[in-house]
């Protein structure tokens, strides 16, 4: 139950009879009025609710951006991993090598369109399905792992819980994961949509991300980012 419905809860189970006791054997109409007043203050708490948009809804909205994101892919036939990186306008973008991958563009700066080509090098330039998200003072004003809890667990329920490890390598460990989106050209380029999320806020806070591995243990998932240039 959420903190302040519990308090709301907790709130009317005193009111109750503090009103039936005030008026019924006290007698004391200032009392009593007091009782009903906080009777209504308890239920517009009860009533209202704790989130505009529930997480299943907001989960949803992102998943069902992948599909969108996968028929770009299908249609330029991309099948490698992209970078994550973080433009002065404080939006992550995916960069994925077109032909040969060399590693991430040097330079960061916005993109101006779909491709972006660097020292005879280009790139297909994407928005990740989180880049919104990370630009949220919640998300990039506090450590990674605190960010990442907040979006994953707090914000979309994605999973029950998690656990950052950090070795050189970051690997998080996601627990009886929600989400199982089935596109497989999106989970090759961009890592799976909690893997894409992790990355995206690695990239707004640490630096270019990529999604160097991850797999499933039962219910959970393992997702290995790294950071590089740190």
């Amino acid at each position: 139950m959420e903190k302040l419905h519990f308090f709301g809860v907790s709130l009317l189970t005193f009111s109750i009879p503090f009103t039936a006791v005030s008026l019924l054997i006290l007698e004391n109409i200032p009392l009593t009025a007091l009782g009903i007043g906080i009777i209504i203050l308890a239920a517009s708490i009860l009533l209202t609710p704790t989130r505009s948009v529930p997480p299943q809804a907001v989960r949803a909205m992102l998943e069902s951006s992948i599909l969108s994101l996968e028929e770009i892919l299908e249609e330029f036939e991309i099948a490698r991993r992209g970078y994550y990186i973080r433009a002065p306008d404080g939006r992550v973008y995916l960069y994925v090598p077109l032909r040969e991958d060399i590693g991430p563009p040097s330079r960061k700066e916005e993109p101006a369109g779909l491709v972006y080509r660097e020292s005879g090098v280009e790139y297909l330039v994407l928005v990740p399905p989180a880049a919104e998200l990370v630009k949220s003072p919640e998300v990039s004003g506090i450590g990674f792992e605190p960010a990442l809890t907040y979006v994953l667990i707090d914000l979309l329920e994605a999973a029950d819980s998690l656990e950052v490890v950090t070795d050189g390598f970051i690997t998080v460990k996601l627990r009886n994961v929600k989400s199982h989106v089935s596109a497989g050209r999106f989970k090759t380029v961009f890592g799976s949509l909690e893997a894409s999320i992790a990355a995206c806020i690695a990239a707004n806070l640490l630096g270019p991300t990529r999604v160097a591995e991850e797999f499933e243990e039962g219910d959970d998932r393992i997702i290995i980012l790294e950071v590089l240039g740190r």
